[in-house]
């Protein structure tokens, strides 16, 4: 009996045993598989290789540069615009609302073709595409136009008044003929003087300096009848230039005075009726009178009260 326990006993210790080695050893698993590296995400992924190859990066901006130059250079966008732009009007035209009518005023020298190309309005087409103000800045950059006001009158109709420069004088350079602005703007070329009696200015910086002459000259009816060429001399004063190929020299100061002299010389004393060539105002207490012979005599001024 005590051989049977002591058995029973070892067996016992033994079965413990072991299940505590198996408890202690690691589980295996039972078909173990490699773990898998962690995933990255594809906007990662092609920043991280830009940015390790800048020559790529590079050389992909500038072809998408150059296919939107392209794009926009070869008309493509604007075309398409034009397009969409038409099929949105194409309705309002056919209610009525198409261009049918365009009315020109205040062009006493800008020809009504040349206002049509500027204002570049299609009859027929929608009075919603006109454009006033892009159609005034094309009005702006013809020659006699000052200013221009573009209307809308709807649903057919389009007005354009027009305020043109004034002349003030022609500008003689060389065998050159412009007409020029009060200020000394020219305004344009022409081939000869179809404004009547406009004054004839000549010599560097005369269009800018020769509004109070004219002014003045405009008193002094007897100067004015006989009057050719206003020129100006050394960009500091005023030659005139008379019938009969009389030079009257101005000074640089006081000038005004000596027109109002030469106006009663020509008047009271009838000096352009006898052989002279020139007179020079010049001096204070002479007038210099040079024959066309080519004498020249200075002759004391009169001392008045």
């Amino acid at each position: 009996m005590r051989q049977v326990k002591a058995k029973a006993a070892r067996f016992e210790r033994t079965a413990g045993n072991g299940r505590r080695g198996k408890a202690s050893r690691p589980s295996e698993p039972r078909n173990p598989r490699k773990a898998k590296a962690p995933e990255i995400p594809h906007a990662s992924l092609a920043r991280r290789l830009l940015l390790r190859r800048p020559i790529l990066t590079l050389t992909l901006g500038l072809m998408m540069i150059g296919g939107a130059i392209g794009l926009f250079a070869g008309g493509h966008v604007a075309n398409a615009i034009l397009r969409m732009q038409a099929a949105v009007m194409a309705p309002f035209d056919d209610a009525g609302f198409a261009v049918n009518n365009v009315t020109i005023t205040g062009g006493e020298r800008t020809s009504p073709d040349s206002a049509s190309a500027a204002l570049a309005l299609a009859k027929g087409g929608s009075i919603f595409g006109v454009r006033p103000e892009a159609a005034r800045a094309r009005l702006l950059m013809l020659p006699w136009v000052a200013d221009a006001e573009v209307r809308r009158q709807f649903p057919d109709r389009v007005t354009v008044r027009l305020i043109e420069k004034r002349p003030f004088a022609i500008w003689k350079v060389g065998n050159a003929l412009s007409v020029v602005e009060r200020s000394g703007a020219v305004i344009t070329k022409i081939e000869d003087d179809p404004f009547g009696r406009l004054p004839v200015i000549a010599g560097a910086g005369a269009p800018e300096a020769a509004a109070p002459i004219i002014d003045a000259l405009a008193k002094e009816k007897a100067i004015q009848a006989r009057l050719v060429t206003i020129e100006r001399i050394g960009e500091r004063r005023w030659d005139l230039h008379l019938s009969g190929g009389v030079t009257v020299r101005l000074p640089e100061e006081g000038w005004e005075r000596q027109l109002s002299e030469l106006e009663r010389l020509i008047v009271e004393k009838g000096v352009l009726e006898r052989d002279i060539e020139m007179i020079d105002l010049r001096y204070p207490d002479n007038y210099v009178f040079r024959l066309h012979n080519g004498d020249s005599r200075p002759v004391p001024r009169e001392r008045r009260a």
